[in-house]
């Protein structure tokens, strides 16, 4: 019997394989600018769609089914087509997108907006989508023929609601969705069903899909060529199948491991509730409150083992530090630390060496870790602040990262 991940690629070939050019070809991957929205630190893509070609900004949604736009107002495109009621693509929506396919032409979904969770109804609509693939050390950045894509069309007013003032909706790159974009870029333009994150700090960040190599345009040729990565299993929380949940055993600060409840790090295979999963739409690593205050109380040990002055705290952070007095270390112009933060995994850990602790200003510096309550969903969320660079391995269901230079900062 083919597999699940056999079906939708053959699925969708029956949609796409009449809108591939016989000049085809395969880009070796597809690289977006990842803008941050300063007021609401969403992160967003810019996506190039529609005739003549639009760009609209879409919020990064890990978990979303599908990419949406509030499209029936303001959204001119002659090239923008319903998908029917009768045809393959809505019936592969059906499961994934919680499609009901009413007895009328166009084929009608459900919507979720990830920053109130509400969800609206609308329209599985297609149109022409253009991008640009991902440069090599010599070539400027070519840009790929339009390929038609689906997208949720939401007809419920103001939908938007959450979302930072530009935004015209939603780029979902859900793991187990059809429709997600991740999966309509891997069968549109025969690549492998990967992505990667880059929040690389003082430089651009960047969202990949297809896999590597990943070039960064700021970056020298050997850093972007000695991209060494380690990979960890994800796993499926049954509940929720299409966010990224990892199995975190551990977690060490200065090489003490915090003392954690295993059954809150374990997913409830009833329920859902409990594991660690990343959210790039959660700015700070978010914890369980045991585990928070577990958090806290060993990065305070540290502090004052090292004589590191304590500071009035700055919301939504509780243990802050006075910067002058933070250890630092200087060796030919760069400054060297250790990991100390490590997410320790089953055969391998990521370690953090800058990012555990947020710089509010010049003179304080404060842990970058969020109480998330005494009873989340999910246990431990990974923020953006921790991630550093992420590859997404759906097909493989494994998660690449690659561990900080200390020497460098990078």
């Amino acid at each position: 019997m083919a597999s699940s991940s056999s079906l939708v690629q053959f699925l969708f070939l029956l949609f796409f394989v009449s809108h591939l050019p016989s000049s085809f070809s395969r880009p070796a991957n597809i690289m977006f600018d990842l803008g941050r929205d300063s007021s609401t630190l969403q992160y967003w893509i810019k996506i190039t769609q529609g005739t003549p070609q639009t760009a609209m900004k879409l919020v990064l949604d890990l978990g979303g089914k599908l990419p949406w736009l509030r499209c029936h107002k303001g959204y001119n495109s002659s090239s923008i087509r319903p998908v029917k009621c009768t045809t393959t693509l809505c019936s592969l929506a059906s499961k994934p997108v919680n499609s009901t396919c009413l007895p009328k032409k166009t084929c009608s979904i459900y919507t979720s907006n990830p920053v109130t969770k509400s969800v609206g109804k609308g329209e599985l609509m297609s149109d022409r989508v253009a991008v640009k693939s991902n440069p090599d050390d010599s070539e400027g950045i070519p840009v790929v023929s339009p390929r038609r894509f689906a997208f949720g069309c939401t007809t419920t007013s103001n939908f938007l609601s959450g979302l930072f003032k530009g935004a015209k909706g939603v780029a979902g790159l859900g793991r187990s969705s059809a429709l997600s974009v991740v999966t309509q870029f891997a069968v549109g333009f025969r690549l492998p069903r990967i992505f990667a994150l880059e929040l690389s700090g003082g430089f651009s960040n960047n969202v990949y899909f297809g896999g590597g190599p990943y070039i960064h345009p700021d970056f020298s040729s050997e850093s972007n060529t000695n991209r060494i990565l380690e990979y960890t299993p994800l796993l499926v929380n049954p509940k929720s199948t299409d966010e990224y949940f990892v199995d975190l055993k551990s977690i060490q600060i200065h090489g003490k491991t915090v003392p954690i409840d295993k059954k809150l790090i374990s997913i409830n295979k009833e329920t859902g509730v409990g594991g660690t999963k990343i959210d790039i739409q959660t700015p700070y690593t978010t914890l369980e409150t045991s585990i928070y205050k577990a958090v806290i109380k060993v990065y305070n040990e540290w502090a004052k083992s090292e004589n590191i002055t304590m500071v009035a705290a700055v919301a939504p952070f509780t243990s802050c530090y006075m910067s002058s007095t933070l250890p630092s270390w200087l060796y030919s112009g760069f400054r060297i630390s250790p990991p100390s933060l490590s997410f320790v995994f089953p055969k391998n850990q990521l370690n953090v060496a800058w990012w555990d602790l947020f710089k509010v200003n010049d003179a304080v510096h404060c842990v970058a870790f969020v109480d998330g309550g005494s009873n989340p969903l999910t246990s431990i969320v990974i923020g953006a602040a921790q991630i550093g660079f992420l590859e997404f391995d759906i097909s493989r269901s494994r998660l690449g990262f690659m561990q900080p230079n200390y020497m460098s900062g990078f």
